[in-house]
């Protein structure tokens, strides 16, 4: 077998169950829900944008642990879910440079959103895809809640403002992405706006 797929088989249930356990229950956004979407929507992305099944297998990788530092940070989460990665595939025999390629996946993911190659721009719309989609409303919503059990924000008018705000400067990097997702965006943006007013 694949290298690099028997590593994904091996830890996919392990770094789920630990999704599903470990990050507090009142993180309403970034929970093992929110994970298995973005491997979804990359594998979506990745399948649209032609990525070869190796590729495929190493952003499946990059997805399942791009927001795994939330088990021990808040605070730079993405480096923290490269060390989780490295510690997990410190047992497996496959490259280091496939190893670099999918830190680089997890970093890339931060905001604001800087990716440099194909891999990390469809892992970086797979991140922010639901701003895009018909279900934005009530994932938007369990992303107030978090920000504001962990204090993050204060108010539901904050919440608004920073909605306009970040929407507002949302791009798609794929092609795909922006075919698929640009059109519901602006609907979005024109709905957090009115919740603005």
């Amino acid at each position: 077998m694949n290298k690099i797929l028997h590593f994904y088989d091996t830890v996919m249930n392990p770094v789920c169950n630990r999704l599903l356990n470990e990050i507090p229950q009142h993180y309403k956004y970034h929970s093992l829900r929110h994970t298995l979407d973005v491997v979804e929507m990359s594998t979506w992305i990745g399948h649209a944008e032609g990525l070869s099944e190796e590729d495929m297998n190493v952003l499946k990788i990059a997805a399942l642990f791009h927001d795994s530092g939330y088990l021990v940070t808040r605070k730079e989460h993405e480096k923290a879910g490269c060390v989780i990665f490295r510690e997990t595939a410190a047992g497996f025999d496959f490259p280091e440079a496939t190893k670099l390629i999918i830190e680089g996946c997890i970093l890339a993911t931060t905001i604001p959103q800087r990716p440099n190659n194909l891999l990390e721009r469809i892992i970086c719309d797979a991140d922010l895809d639901y701003l895009g989609r018909d279900d934005f409303p009530e994932i938007a919503e369990m992303l107030f809640e978090e920000l504001m059990n962990c204090g993050e924000i204060l108010s539901r008018e904050q919440w608004n403002k920073i909605q306009v705000d970040f929407i507002g400067k949302q791009v798609y990097h794929t092609e795909h992405s922006q075919q698929a997702r640009n059109e519901k965006l602006k609907v979005n943006l024109q709905l957090v706006k009115y919740l603005n007013e």
